[in-house]
């Protein structure tokens, strides 16, 4: 039976996806146990302004990619790339990102390419 738990991050390819974006941040990290430990560790209070944002966009464009790809695979038995949906999860959070903020300092390629100097930004 599939559950939250196994099709948000258990799965094989939504924990390659979680590490995939997660090496974007720099970040090595281990399989917490729930959604719920996740959420707890992610929204980690520590980071402030644009980061924060960053962060938050990450990790909910990050389920979002994971309940369209589901998707795709159960009612148009399609399949995809890993390495697509990373790209397609970091092309989402620039564009937000972009949009919120109105960043024009950079396209969105430059941004997903260069976050360390987006996160530093101060807006």
């Amino acid at each position: 039976m599939e559950t939250p738990q196994h099709l948000f991050l258990h799965c094989n390819f939504s924990w390659d996806l979680w590490s995939l974006l997660l090496d974007w941040w720099h970040v090595r990290w281990v399989c917490p146990p729930s959604l719920e430990d996740l959420a707890l560790w992610w929204f980690d209070s520590r980071f402030k302004n644009l980061e924060k944002h960053l962060r938050e966009a990450t990790f909910y464009a990050t389920l979002w990619s994971l309940w369209l790809v589901r998707n795709d695979y159960v009612f148009k038995n399609a399949t995809t790339c890993m390495r697509e949906v990373g790209e397609l999860v970091k092309t989402r959070v620039a564009m937000w990102m972009k949009s919120k903020f109105e960043i024009t300092l950079y396209t969105v390629e430059e941004f997903k390419g260069f976050l360390d100097g987006i996160r530093k930004l101060r807006i």
